[in-house]
């Protein structure tokens, strides 16, 4: 979550979040098959938004009073398909979830704001359930304006022999703000003008960002109980962007030649791992 305000911090983890109130709702339908598998699932969560000044006295933020509460959800769907007329052991698997206000449930790792810093460049995201702002002496208010996101993978699995086997797989996730939630954001970031509801948003300034990722793992079953693995993978994050081409001040970090320059980033990762199990 969000808030924004002339004493509350931009990014979330500062205060925006009013703790929790109710227990997030999750269910699921699925059916299991010798074809493979399907299922449907959903989740509803509360976005409770803190008082739009935390920062300042308790009788204070009281009187500025706060955003109403709002439920966020999360919905998705998965089919596996078992694949023996390739070869014994073969499978195809793919999912996709959309959300507004519970972005948690897309993103696993990491849940908190994205980015990257490589030399004098920089790629960031902001991951948020809601943003809200006002204005100064708490005038032109807003209320809680829930994040959408979503996301779709897949993978296949193929047995070269039934000790060797090799995965393929691919992500794509993508976070995107409301025209009024982006230019509080901007505004805030310094790359905008007005606070509340008149805000505006310079151009060249979006908060909306993508990530997308490939890979592959190969896998040797020495034992039924001890297995060597070696994993290659390749992701790539589409950043926000700003009106100069640099990343906010308020979370700019001094680089070779001062603010870091807004890029595209991205990152190759290369895993060996031996897994023994010990017991049943």
């Amino acid at each position: 979550m969000s808030g924004s305000s002339a004493s509350a911090s931009l990014f979330p983890g500062a205060g925006s979040y009013g703790g929790s109130q109710a227990p997030d709702l999750v269910a699921n339908l699925r059916v299991d098959q010798a074809w493979g598998g399907a299922q449907v699932m959903g989740a509803l969560h509360e976005v409770n938004a803190n008082y739009y000044s935390p920062t300042t006295g308790a009788a204070a933020s009281i009187a500025a009073g706060h955003p109403s509460d709002k439920w966020g959800w999360a919905a998705g769907a998965g089919l596996k398909i078992n694949a023996p007329f390739i070869t014994q052991g073969d499978w195809f698997q793919a999912q996709v979830n959309v959300t507004q206000g519970a972005l948690r449930y897309l993103f696993n790792t990491p849940n908190t704001n994205w980015g990257k810093v490589d030399g004098s460049t920089e790629s960031y995201g902001m991951l948020t359930d809601c943003v809200y702002d006002v204005g100064p002496g708490g005038i032109n208010p807003t209320g809680c304006q829930l994040t959408s996101a979503w996301g779709f993978n897949a993978g296949y699995e193929h047995y070269w022999t039934p000790a060797w086997h090799t995965a393929l797989y691919g992500a794509w996730y993508e976070v995107s703000y409301g025209s009024t939630a982006n230019a509080q954001l901007c505004a805030n970031q310094g790359f905008g003008a007005g606070s509340g509801t008149p805000a505006v948003a310079f151009p060249g300034c979006s908060n909306n960002w993508s990530t997308w990722g490939v890979g592959a793992r190969t896998q040797w079953d020495v034992t039924k109980t001890f297995y060597l693995g070696v994993e290659v993978l390749y992701s790539e994050m589409k950043s926000a962007t700003t009106t100069t081409g640099f990343v906010p001040a308020i979370n700019a970090i001094s680089g070779p030649s001062g603010a870091l320059t807004i890029a595209n980033e991205s990152n190759w990762m290369v895993s060996v791992r031996a897994h023994r199990d010990f017991l049943p």
